[in-house]
C-alpha cells in the first residue's frame, strides 16, 4: 500500500509509468511499484494515447492517471514529473517490473552521496524471449562519454530534473534516457550505481531500442555534436565530419523546433484509494 504523505525521515518518491498500448502488461508494471518496501511512495501512470484496455486495467489500481493524446515517450514522462509531489522521481516503462527493494536501495544510495550526485541507478535483469544481466558499471564520466551504461531506472533529485529541462523530446524514440544522462553530466550531475538487478526489462516482439550499426553511429554523432565539450577529442579528430553533422542537426531543430516544456496544466483522473 502507498504511503504518499513524506515526512524529514522519508521523502516522497515519485514513480512514473509511461504506457501506450500495453495493457496486457501494465497491471504487473503498476503492481510491482505499488509492491516497494519504501513505504512513501505515489505512482503516477501517463497513459499517451493508448487505443487498447490500458484505461481500464489502470482503473483498478490505486494509482494517479493521467490520458493525454499521443505524444512520445519523452513527453509522457515529463508531463508525469511535472504533475508529481515527490522529491525524487523514478520512471518505469510499463512492459517492465521493478523488484521490491528498488526505491529503498535507489533512494539509499543516493541519500548517502553528494548532493552533486544527481541520481542512483542499477543494473537491469533482461526476461521473457532473453534470459540475462545488463550489467552496468561504477561511475565514470570518461567511459559515459564514449557511450551509454546507464539505463533508464534511475531514481532522480527532482530539482535537478526539472533544472536541467527533463527529457529532450527530439530525441524519441530511443537514446532519451542516455541525452539526459550526458546534460547532467555537462551540467556538472553523477551518478551512483547501486550493483544489484532491481530492474526486469521484458524482452518482446520488436524493441524501440533495435536499431540498425548506421542509426547507432548517427546517435553516437548527433551525441558528440550537442555535447561538444565533452567529447573534444573526436571532434579535433574529425573536425569536418562534426560540421557536417552540425549543420544536418541545425536544419532539423528548425522544422520540429525546441523540445517542449514541462506542463502541470492537466487534469487527473484519480483512482485513489485507501
Amino acid at each position: 500500500m502507498q504511503d504518499a504523505t513524506p515526512d524529514a525521515n522519508r521523502p516522497l518518491v515519485s514513480i512514473i509509468i509511461a504506457n501506450y498500448n500495453y495493457g496486457r502488461f501494465l497491471g504487473e508494471a503498476i503492481q510491482s511499484a505499488l509492491d516497494q518496501t519504501y513505504p512513501a511512495v505515489e505512482v503516477i501512470l501517463v497513459d499517451d494515447g493508448s487505443t487498447d484496455d490500458s484505461l481500464e486495467v489502470a482503473a483498478r489500481y490505486p494509482v494517479r492517471v493521467f490520458p493525454r493524446p499521443n505524444g512520445g515517450v519523452s513527453a509522457a514522462r515529463n508531463f508525469g514529473v511535472a504533475q508529481s509531489r515527490g522529491e525524487f522521481v523514478l520512471f518505469l516503462d510499463s512492459d517492465d517490473v521493478y523488484e521490491p527493494r528498488t526505491v529503498e536501495l535507489l533512494l539509499a544510495a543516493l541519500l548517502a552521496a553528494s548532493p552533486r550526485v544527481a541520481y542512483a541507478y542499477c543494473q537491469m535483469h533482461f526476461f521473457g524471449n532473453e534470459e540475462s544481466i545488463w550489467p552496468s558499471r561504477p561511475f565514470d564520466p570518461r567511459v559515459l562519454v564514449k557511450g551509454p551504461f546507464v539505463n533508464i531506472c534511475s531514481l532522480v533529485r527532482r530539482g535537478v530534473f526539472e533544472a536541467v529541462g527533463g527529457f529532450d523530446q527530439s530525441w524519441n524514440p530511443t537514446w532519451e534516457d542516455a541525452e539526459l544522462w550526458m546534460r547532467m553530466l555537462y551540467h556538472g550531475f553523477h551518478g551512483v550505481l547501486v550493483p544489484e538487478p532491481l530492474h526486469r526489462y521484458r524482452c518482446h516482439g520488436p524493441s524501440r531500442n533495435g536499431i540498425s550499426r548506421e542509426q547507432l553511429d548517427m546517435l553516437r554523432w548527433r551525441m558528440i555534436v550537442t555535447y561538444p565539450a565533452l567529447h573534444w577529442r573526436k571532434v579535433l579528430k574529425h573536425p569536418f565530419k562534426t560540421l557536417r553533422i552540425a549543420i544536418r542537426m541545425g536544419d532539423r531543430r528548425k522544422r520540429h523546433g525546441p523540445p517542449a516544456r514541462i506542463r502541470r496544466d492537466a487534469p487527473a483522473l484519480s483512482q485513489d484509494r485507501s
